[in-house]
């Protein structure tokens, strides 16, 4: 279930946080433009995203690809 409004991203990320699995995670609600939905994930997402494109690191972009 992918959530359209914020109060039920954050209904399902409490949810998550909760679980044993998740314990000492930080749980991450992210909005997409494109589709008008939100996801809840841990940092998979995000660090998926990293990898494609870059990320920053005390506020300088750092691209993956030049590392490799």
């Amino acid at each position: 279930m992918k959530p359209t409004t914020i109060e039920e991203a954050k209904s399902m990320a409490k949810a998550k946080s909760l679980e044993v699995q998740y314990k000492d995670e930080a749980i991450y609600i992210i909005y997409c433009n494109r589709t008008k939905q939100y996801y809840v994930d841990t940092d998979s997402l995000i660090r998926l995203w990293e990898l494609l494109v870059g990320y920053y690191e005390n506020g300088v972009f750092t691209s993956e690809k030049s590392h490799t």
